[in-house]
């Protein structure tokens, strides 16, 4: 699927019955404030994709920060609202202590960014290839993508990696604002949440700065394997003004890559909707559920069962989840993912890369650059042939 069409709106996903919250999943204990949980807020019997929300900075350590961040008036969007859009959605809040991640030494990032790991790699185990979703508040966004990099490189979560399609940031600083360092950046968001925050987490926070940076530059060697909206702030925040400003808050991708929108909310109300009628939620939610759509429908990835996909470009991806798909890639530096049994892929071209997981799986791969060697093997399969006699038709 080109990615011009990416962000196509047409044919909003359907709407089904209200799901309600279920009984936690890894829930928190209440006598221990701040330790690292994930919640499933919904679970319908038919999901087949995984949603999973990331607060920001709680440096009161508040256990309900993690439902907090995006409630308004009482009202938990990610329950109530969303699930009626997309209602074959898992939905779930991760909770992390953020004074361990950001207000210590630099390995509170790679920690927190590990437990979530642990704890998506338990609750998707019988269905470790399912579609995955991250939205991220604030620096919640600097979590996922230190997971998401560790991800990468170790076999032991490499699943989550690769089943991850879309990155939803809102307010996420991604770099340093309009005449402000990356550092004032997090000094700001800190003010934020807390008037006073004490002197040692503030010089905690800017010394780890540098270190929060090289994330993202890590981040940016991986950035085609997802589709990501990024969201910022408009409205200042009281004297503080705007915390994260257009500059901070995007990655910079051109084109389609990275999808870019301004809200009418200052930093902490960027994500909080009282109404799914909000026109800002309503923003949010058409994004999101397109984003849904893009994966799920088999006209633009392969995961459901007796597919195929024809591709004829350079540089064509494609990821299968399923049983007897087919897929056929001709050009070159093609790349091709199979999760399930009984699929078939076949790439013509040269440079190309075929990962398979499962069992009767048949791969073909035919090299232009070893045409010569191709038709010296077609010759002497022609010579036996024709010296046994038989009829080769």
């Amino acid at each position: 699927m080109p990615m011009s069409d990416l962000f196509r709106f047409s044919n909003p996903i359907a709407s089904g019955p209200r799901q309600g919250p279920t009984e936690a999943s890894y829930a928190p204990n209440p006598h221990r404030i701040g330790q690292n949980f994930l919640k499933t807020l919904v679970d319908p019997s038919n999901a087949n994709i995984d949603i999973v929300a990331v607060h920001g900075l709680n440096p009161l350590n508040k256990q309900s920060h993690a439902e907090d961040t995006w409630t308004s008036e009482g009202h938990l969007w990610l329950s109530e609202f969303l699930p009626k859009r997309v209602p074959q959605a898992r939905i779930c809040l991760f909770g992390y202590n953020s004074n361990v991640a950001f207000g210590s030494s630099a390995a509170g990032v790679r920690e927190q960014g590990e437990n979530i790991l642990n704890h998506l790699e338990q609750i998707r185990a019988d269905n470790p290839y399912r579609p995955l979703m991250f939205i991220c508040h604030s620096l919640g966004g600097l979590i996922i993508k230190r997971a998401l990099v560790h991800a990468k490189a170790d076999a032991t979560y490499n699943k989550i990696w690769r089943s991850t399609f879309g990155l939803v940031f809102f307010a996420t600083p991604q770099q340093g604002g309009n005449h402000t360092g990356f550092g004032d950046v997090l000094a700001s968001i800190a003010r934020c949440v807390s008037r006073s925050p004490a002197n040692t987490f503030m010089a905690a926070l800017k010394g780890n700065s540098t270190f929060l940076s090289t994330i993202t530059d890590d981040f940016r060697q991986m950035l085609e394997d997802f589709q990501i909206l990024s969201f910022y702030e408009t409205r200042p925040l009281g004297s503080l003004g705007i915390v994260v400003d257009r500059k901070s808050a995007l990655l910079g991708l051109p084109g389609t890559r990275e999808r870019q929108i301004p809200i009418d909310a200052d930093h902490r109300g960027i994500c909080k909707f009282a109404s799914s009628e909000d026109p800002r939620y309503r923003l949010v939610e058409d994004n999101i559920a397109q984003m849904v759509m893009n994966v799920t429908s088999p006209a633009s990835h392969q995961r459901g069962n007796d597919e195929e996909e024809l591709s004829d470009d350079a540089g064509n991806t494609s990821h299968i989840t399923g049983e007897d798909n087919a897929i056929n890639q001709a050009g070159h530096t093609n790349e091709s993912i199979t999760n399930g049994n009984g699929n078939r892929t076949d790439q013509f071209g040269h440079r190309n890369k075929c990962q398979v997981d499962g069992m009767s799986n048949t791969t073909t791969q035919v090299s232009l650059e070893a045409t010569g060697v191709l038709l010296l093997g077609l010759k002497l399969i022609l010579d036996r042939w024709a010296a046994s006699g038989k009829d080769i038709t």
